[in-house]
């Protein structure tokens, strides 16, 4: 009863919040909800950023502060100075009798040997794996590298903050990249402590203990995370698409999604939607340049806006829709994300938190580059090449 008093507030909430566009937002938070389990909460607070090193520094600085717990699940760390800056902050919190719990995918990196975990794990932290490459065998290793990856990036903080993105602790992320990060302070960390505890359990470890909530801004959100078994990440675009109204902004370092959604995108573009998308000019997989390059013609010539990112690589994952829903998380618009790895997200139903990520996304618009459908064209060898390279994208 209690579930559904709160839920039945949120919903009256929204009602007044979205006005004419109630319908299909709500539509799209009850989908959402059925396929992860958590409803939209209110009562948080939103803080973002594009500097690496800027939440680099403001995660460690919340890490240190801790009173109770440090809950991560991620794909990678590094040995460079990023890794060594959280890992000497996890070390010290450790000693300090602080709960810190770490689940790593762990499949390949070489750059962060054992000995780099088993620092943290004297000092006390409690450090699992989703993947432990050095115990497969060959045939096994080669199979997860083409199976599912644990790609979230998920901290949460004393039951409170929770932070996500794109970012991985290490150098290239911090230093020299440019990439969406958020810190969410509200009771929507309890959703993700539960995904969270997702990964922890398949690790071997305990199931984690609910922690008290408190209300401390004016941000809804919703925890949405999916896992190799589910469907979430094509809903979720489905369903967005299906209810964008004025304007759809997307932003992503791969594109490479399934044909319904592409089909759905151009669908969108041809009933008077604002449909935009920004990519980067050079990605850090080269294959995947060739395979976004495929699709600037057909999605150009359907009416869809097209932006290039020149310079620095953005590896943000983020979304926008009519000044009331928007998104940052992990996925990335191709079939990785979509069909095989476990990601994450956290979705705003606030008209503030919308109109946040609409200037951060129109702002990077106004310094990138317009694509036509001939921009990047291929002809001959290098188009049969992008066309192998798209054909096969779902299993690179």
């Amino acid at each position: 009863m209690q579930k559904r008093n709160l839920i039945s507030a949120i919903l009256v909430f929204l009602c007044l919040s979205l006005g004419a566009q109630i319908p299909s937002k709500l539509a799209f938070a009850s989908a959402m909800e059925e396929e992860c389990g958590f409803a939209p909460v209110p009562g948080n607070s939103l803080w973002s950023t594009k500097n690496g090193e800027e939440f680099l520094m403001r995660a460690v600085d919340d890490i240190l502060a801790a009173k109770e717990s440090v809950e991560m699940e991620y794909y990678w760390f590094d040995t460079d100075k990023a890794g060594h800056i959280l890992q000497d902050a996890i070390i010290r919190k450790a000693r300090e009798g602080i709960r810190i719990q770490i689940v790593i995918d762990n499949l390949i990196t070489p750059s962060a040997p054992e000995m780099f975990y088993e620092k943290m794990r004297k000092a006390g932290a409690d450090i699992r794996y989703t993947h432990q490459f050095d115990k497969m065998r060959p045939w096994e290793a080669v199979g997860s590298v083409f199976g599912y990856r644990d790609h979230r990036k998920i901290l949460v903080i004393d039951g409170h903050i929770a932070y996500t993105g794109g970012m991985n602790f290490a150098n290239e992320a911090a230093y020299e990249w440019m990439d969406t990060q958020i810190r969410v302070d509200g009771p929507v960390a309890q959703q993700f402590r539960l995904l969270f505890q997702e990964a922890w359990l398949l690790a071997g470890g305990e199931p984690i203990e609910p922690m008290s909530q408190e209300e401390c801004g004016n941000a809804i959100v919703q925890a949405v995370g999916s896992n190799s078994h589910g469907t979430m990440v094509e809903r979720m675009f489905m369903e967005l698409i299906a209810c964008a109204q004025d304007y759809l902004y997307i932003q992503t370092p791969y594109f490479a999604p399934p044909p319904s959604v592409v089909a759905a995108l151009k669908d969108c573009a041809a009933r008077g939607v604002d449909v935009c998308l920004l990519v980067p000019e050079e990605c850090d997989w080269g294959f995947m340049n060739a395979v976004t390059r495929s699709y600037f013609a057909e999605l150009t010539e359907a009416g869809i806006r097209m932006y290039y990112h020149p310079g620095v690589y953005d590896h943000s994952k983020i979304f926008v829709c009519d000044d009331t829903l928007s998104s940052c998380g992990t996925v990335n618009m191709d079939y990785r994300s979509f069909k095989v790895n476990w990601e994450d997200a956290l979705i705003f139903y606030d008209r503030e938190s919308a109109l946040h990520f609409k200037k951060m996304f129109v702002d990077e618009v106004a310094e990138s580059v317009e694509i036509g459908p001939d921009t990047m064209a291929a002809k001959g060898f290098k188009q049969a090449v992008r066309n192998v390279l798209r054909k096969w994208s779902p299993i690179l």
